[in-house]
């Protein structure tokens, strides 16, 4: 007779173990606010934080207050959001739970406290200080502990991008022609590397950690530059550098693709700022959007599928999804008021 048969111990644990590598697969793919778009919404007079829903269009506020909260960004587990309020007479760092539940307000220093950045382990928060005098970098931890600058020097400094691994941190600094342009910091603030000296911005790290996207503004025009890590896998001064766009106008934003192959960003070579997309190399550049309005802030869905955006087609800014490849293009919100600032 047939029967069922038994299954050996090594199979069952193979089976076990490709079961979890596909949960946990599904789980890194989830990523941050996982299938809702944090943005900030000025529908009640000032900048309030939102969340919505791209299927179904429905959006709910996660602060709601007198203050101006903004700059919102998602945790890496997808639970809470680190934005900027003024509520206290000047910035600090907050953080609210996905449900806009409970708000904790996360640093009490004197000076504009701004512009924070998730570790990839979700462990620590980086931000921009002006408790010196000058913007400096900081580094606390998740609940606002052990503030601790990592960054000293009299010229400002403003945030970039973490290291996909959590072992660097690129942050821009202006100054002198010895002082400006990209740098590199260890978040124990021990190794420093200067990348690049010119008026380098707006740094991006492929999700791969192989590549830093970034804004270099020459003579008044913005292009976007790629530099690569050397072959030993170690960043230094000398990495190659490579300029992806050539137009006569801007090109900013950059923004990559989960797997990191294509690069988003907004083009203004067409008269009005339009998302375009390209390889990592800087060729095959397509235009996704053409209205005659501004289409800005590119920022990539966890799947690397959809592509959410601030459009202006109506008037003010709108949040709009569209697909990978432009396709489907969908107002989320409908209202008078300024909404911007979408993270995925």
């Amino acid at each position: 007779m047939g029967g069922l048969k038994k299954s050996s111990p090594h199979r069952l644990i193979t089976a076990a173990l490709a079961s979890l590598g596909l949960l946990l697969l599904l789980a890194a793919c989830e990523g941050g606010g996982g299938n809702e778009i944090t943005f900030v919404s000025e529908v009640d007079g000032d900048a309030e934080v939102y969340v919505i829903d791209p299927d179904s269009g429905e959006a709910r506020p996660l602060t709601d207050n007198r203050s101006r909260d903004f700059g919102p960004v998602w945790s890496p587990n997808g639970k809470q959001v680190a934005f900027v309020s003024d509520e206290a007479g000047d910035l600090e760092i907050n953080v609210v739970d996905r449900k806009g539940k409970a708000i904790t307000r996360l640093t009490h220093i004197t000076g504009d406290d701004e512009s924070p950045l998730w570790s990839p382990d979700g462990r620590n928060l980086a931000f921009i200080s002006n408790q010196d005098d000058n913007a400096e970098v900081y580094l606390m931890d998740a609940e606002g502990s052990l503030p601790t600058r990592i960054t000293a020097k009299s010229a400002d400094d403003s945030m970039g991008d973490w290291s996909p691994d959590g072992q660097w941190l690129a942050f821009v600094r202006g100054g002198s022609a010895e002082e400006r342009g990209l740098w590199l910091r260890n978040p124990d603030g021990v190794n420093l590397v200067h990348l690049t000296n010119e008026n380098d911005y707006d740094p991006a790290w492929s999700p791969n950690g192989k590549h830093i996207v970034f804004v270099r503004e020459t003579g008044g025009n913005a292009d976007l530059f790629l530099l690569s890590r050397l072959k030993d896998g170690t960043w230094q001064d000398e990495v190659e550098q490579t300029q992806l766009t050539q137009q006569t106008d801007d090109d900013i934003s950059p923004a990559w693709s989960p797997d990191s192959d294509t690069i988003a960003f907004v083009s203004f070579r067409d008269g009005n700022g339009e998302i375009y997309i390209m390889e990592d190399d800087g060729s095959k550049q397509l235009r996704l959007t053409t209205n005659e309005a501004d289409d800005l802030s590119p920022v990539w869905s966890p799947d690397g599928r959809q592509m959410a955006f601030v459009s202006h087609l109506y008037g003010p800014g709108e949040i709009f999804v569209m697909d990978d490849d432009g396709a489907n293009q969908r107002r989320l919100t409908t209202n008078d008021a300024e909404d911007h600032s979408p993270d995925w």
